[in-house]
């Protein structure tokens, strides 16, 4: 299981950021397979709605 680090956004979506191999992924330089568990290292939470958001839900979660 690689480890990631994890920025929740106030508008509720979480951007997983990659940050290191496991042992297993370091033997084949490669990322665990999408679907295998990761160990967070840390969350990060975000003041701001990420980009992926429509407008009008970012600007009106602001104001919250």
């Amino acid at each position: 299981m690689c480890y990631y680090h994890a920025y929740s956004h106030r508008c509720g979506h979480t951007e997983m950021v990659f940050q290191q191999l496991c042992a297993k992924g370091q033997m084949i330089q490669q990322k665990c397979a999408r679907g295998q568990e990761g160990i967070i290292l840390t969350t990060v939470k975000v003041e701001y709605p990420c980009s992926a958001c429509p407008k009008k839900v970012r600007t009106t979660s602001r104001a919250g």
